[in-house]
Formats: C-alpha cells, sequence, structure tokens
C-alpha cells in the first residue's frame, strides 16, 4: 500500500497545450511572408489606437464616476440620451461591419488556399486579430452607453425606466400588491 502523501505528490498538472501552429505556414513563400509582416504592422497598429482610444473612454469614465453631478435641466438630460443614442447606434453599426467583415475574411481564405496555402493563413492571421479588435471597440462603447445609462438615472429619476420608490416599504407594498392581483 502506497502512503497517500506520496500518491498525492504524484499528482502533477497537465503539460502546457502546445501553440495553435497554421501548418500552412511551415512551407510559406515570399509573398506570404511579406503579407503577414504587413498584416501583423497593420493589426498592431489597429490594435494600439483602440486600446488607446478605450484607456481614453477609461479616463473620462473616472472623472465622472467621482464628480456630484447637479445639472438637471431638460437640455443637459435631452443632450446626454443624445449621447447615449450616439454611443449605441455607432455600436450597433461597428458590430454589423464587423459581422461581414468576418464572412469576407472567410471568404477570401477559402478562395486564397486553393492558390497559394501559406497567404492564405497569413490572411486568416491578420482577419482574426482585426475582427478581434473590433469586437473589443464594439464592448467598450456598449459599456460605455451602459455607464452613460447609469448616470442619467441618477441625474433623473424619470430616466430609469419604470416606478421609483423612496423606502423599501413601499417598494415591498407595491410588490405585494402585483402579487394579489
Amino acid at each position: 500500500m502506497l502512503d497517500p502523501a506520496i500518491i498525492e505528490s504524484l499528482h502533477i498538472p497537465f503539460p502546457p497545450e502546445r501553440p495553435a501552429l497554421v501548418e500552412e505556414q511551415v512551407l510559406r513563400r515570399a509573398a506570404a511572408e511579406q503579407a503577414l509582416r504587413i498584416g501583423r504592422r497593420l493589426a498592431d497598429g489597429f490594435d494600439a489606437a483602440a486600446n488607446s482610444w478605450i484607456a481614453t473612454m477609461e479616463r473620462a469614465r473616472r472623472s465622472v464616476e467621482g464628480a456630484t453631478i447637479e445639472s438637471r435641466s431638460a437640455e443637459d438630460l435631452r443632450l446626454l440620451s443624445a449621447t447615449i443614442d450616439d454611443f449605441e447606434t455607432v455600436a450597433e453599426m461597428r458590430a454589423k461591419q464587423g459581422a461581414r467583415l468576418q464572412k469576407r475574411i472567410a471568404r477570401e481564405v477559402k478562395t486564397a488556399f486553393r492558390t497559394d496555402p501559406s497567404l492564405a493563413a497569413a490572411h486568416r492571421a491578420f482577419g482574426g486579430r482585426i475582427v478581434a479588435t473590433e469586437k473589443r471597440i464594439v464592448d467598450a462603447l456598449l459599456d460605455y452607453a451602459l455607464f452613460l445609462r447609469a448616470v442619467r438615472a441618477d441625474i433623473d429619476p424619470a430616466a430609469r425606466g419604470g416606478r421609483t420608490f423612496e423606502t423599501t416599504d413601499d417598494l415591498a407594498g407595491y410588490l405585494a400588491g402585483l402579487g394579489a392581483a
């Protein structure tokens, strides 16, 4: 019989997963190598610009989170609502464009595989990075729109989307009334 401590010492983690290799790149041609370099440079630039924009948005969010907002004019609320609508509209447009881009890239990769698999692999790598960055941008747009909705709800209780209650007893009474109906 083996000592339980010895049995426990035999439990080691599994080996790390092998990185995903694109087998088509093993025999890469010069054109594919150049396309890969250009794609990396473009994707790196897009990713850096997206990171900078997201960081700017986060700084703006942090500056507003700690501040007390007292302005409650109808014009201010209208402008805030328009800003929320703008962010949501841009997010929706970019999400649709991203979905179309993803489909286009898949078609182009499929076509390129017929002539040069290594070039297709480079194109797939570039497209995957661009689509992933675009998804991060859409998520950031929607997060910021939700943040602005919360700010609007703090400023204007009517913007909360439903009836508001001053105390929990008022809420409990309202909910009890709904259950009785």
